[in-house]
C-alpha cells in the first residue's frame, strides 16, 4: 500500500466564522484520553488501565498581528465559547474532512522576542459535551 505525501500548507481554519487560515504556521486537533487504573489486586503485578475522560481541542502556532489579536483577545479575555473549524488541505480540496467544535481559547500569549518572528501559541479546549465532530467536506 502506498500513501500520498503532502506538505501541510493549505489548511482551512476558521475561528468564530472568521477565516484565519493564513495566520497559522501550524494547527491541528488534539484528543487525549486519561488512564484509569483498573489493576485492583492484580496477581501478576501488571498495571491494567482503561481509557478515562477525554480532553479535546485544537492548538497551533500563529503569526502575531494586530488583526489577529483583534479577533483572539476578546474571545480569550471574555472566555467566550466560539466555533473552531479545521479542514486539513481545505484551501485546495473542499471535499476534505472537516473537524469542528465549540471551544474556549485557553492559551493566547502574544509575547514578542527581539529578533524573532512574532508568533503566539494558540490553544482551544472543547467547551461542551458534543466534543470534536468530524464531517465530510462540501
Amino acid at each position: 500500500m502506498s500513501y500520498e505525501k503532502r506538505v501541510a500548507l493549505h489548511d482551512r481554519i476558521e475561528i468564530d466564522g472568521t477565516d484565519v487560515s493564513n495566520c497559522f504556521s501550524s494547527f491541528g486537533l488534539t484528543s487525549d484520553d486519561s488512564d484509569v487504573d483498573v489493576s485492583g489486586f492484580s496477581v501478576s503485578g501488571t498495571d491494567e488501565t482503561l481509557s478515562g475522560t477525554r480532553s479535546e481541542g485544537f492548538s497551533g502556532q500563529a503569526f502575531y498581528s494586530e488583526d489577529l489579536a483583534d479577533i483572539l483577545w476578546p474571545i480569550h479575555n471574555e472566555r467566550t465559547v466560539v466555533e473552531v473549524l479545521w479542514q486539513p488541505n481545505g484551501l485546495i480540496d473542499s471535499t476534505a474532512a472537516v473537524y469542528y467544535a465549540n471551544c474556549q481559547l485557553r492559551t493566547f500569549d502574544p509575547t514578542k522576542q527581539r529578533g524573532s518572528a512574532s508568533t503566539t501559541p494558540v490553544s482551544f479546549k472543547v467547551a461542551d459535551s458534543a466534543g470534536v465532530t468530524k464531517a465530510d467536506g462540501t
